[in-house]
């Protein structure tokens, strides 16, 4: 289990150091698989999991602890992987939003295992809380187990993914609400940033999230609906790279031996698109190949900025993690102000992030508003 409230692994990491040993470790695959703290120096060069802590934005409140509401209520989140920028920040915000109104959560790490989820959610369903926000690494995967959560008497959110893949015996599960982005419009949103940058032709891999994801299935589908608007693109690879930054950056340093001439590269996460990056840079080819990615965090709006990514769209975190605390909060206090209850559907958009816009990204980022 994640402890919520401590800094990542990463804090003061050189990044400089980390950089140079990426650049040497990138040219033997068999090291770069095998070397953890490899990993970890890819995971700094990338700014993987970097970003404010709930503790710290308490503190920038001007608020101490003795400040805060007494804890009156218990939440659980049931993560796909906190490893991911994107899930981090996403705990962070969730203990930031409890701490604020009274809510002790814990936050159950799934480890990017359908596996090790499943039995996270089968020990939130035994133990003392009020309500739960899952993040569902596959569809389909955890409906049992929220089944056991729902009947031991807990609200049950649902975040950024469909815990079950039919549209239909979805919006009949029990839950409280989801609170979903709009994959699809993400898709378009970044391909046709990329595809526009490259002159609308020329060679593009795809390389998406965990297949059985619905937020991947969604933007895939806005990836190929774009697609069909570029006659002149030619996407030669769609591996999936299942989040995971070490299985993006082997699987970039064969793709780029093996297409050379690629233009640009389409990718589901943003740490995906940093993985490749920093390959992509080793390699010396940072100025002939483009990369997007999805989910606007701090460290690829950093990026952005930075010119080392070309673009990524908001999948707000925060406000998904966010809302889900507030959505279990209104409930188990009976609280809520909507005359006909908490919708069991809430969109949560965001545009996207240019080198014009990404600092005042980073500024929300860091004050937990998305």
């Amino acid at each position: 289990m994640y402890e919520v409230g401590k800094d990542g692994p990463l804090k003061g990491v050189e990044l400089e150091f980390i950089g140079d040993r990426l650049r040497k470790s990138v040219k033997r695959r068999d090291t770069f698989r095998g070397t953890f703290a490899t990993l970890v120096g890819l995971a700094a060069a990338t700014g993987v999991g970097q970003g404010v802590s709930a503790k710290q934005a308490v503190a920038s409140l001007g608020m101490l602890p003795e400040d805060l509401p007494e804890k009156k209520y218990k939440a659980a989140t049931s993560e796909v992987g906190a490893a991911s920028t994107w899930v981090s920040h996403g705990m962070e915000v969730a203990k930031f939003y409890g701490d604020l109104l009274g809510v002790d959560v814990t936050s159950f790490d799934g480890e990017f295992s359908v596996e090790k989820q499943l039995q996270d959610m089968q020990t939130i369903s035994s133990q003392d809380f009020n309500f739960v926000a899952v993040h569902p690494s596959a569809s389909d995967a955890l409906v049992d187990a929220a089944t056991q959560v729902i009947d031991s008497g807990k609200s049950l959110i649902i975040m950024d993914t469909r815990l079950i893949q039919d549209p239909e015996e979805f919006a009949q599960f029990p839950y409280l609400t989801f609170l979903e982005p709009d994959n699809i419009y993400m898709g378009e949103t970044v391909a046709k940033q990329l595809f526009d940058a490259i002159g609308g032709e020329g060679e593009v891999i795809h390389t998406q999230g965990q297949l059985a994801h619905t937020g991947a299935q969604g933007r895939a589908i806005g990836f190929n609906n774009m697609l069909k608007q570029y006659p002149g693109i030619t996407v030669v690879d769609e591996t999936p790279g299942d989040w995971k930054i070490d299985v993006v950056a082997s699987l970039w340093q064969d793709l780029l031996q093996r297409y050379p001439d690629v233009k640009g590269g389409f990718f589901h996460s943003d740490d995906m698109a940093l993985a490749a990056a920093s390959v992509v840079e080793a390699a010396g080819k940072q100025d002939t190949v483009k990369l997007v990615g999805v989910d606007g965090g701090k460290n690829a709006c950093e990026a952005i900025r930075d010119g080392k990514l070309l673009a990524s769209v908001i999948n707000p975190s925060g406000r998904i993690h966010g809302g889900a605390i507030w959505a279990g909060y209104l409930a188990a206090s009976g609280t809520d102000m909507a005359k006909d209850g908490i919708p069991k559907f809430i969109r949560t958009d965001g545009g996207p992030i240019t080198q014009d816009n990404a600092n005042g990204y980073i500024w929300l980022y860091d004050n937990m508003q998305y």
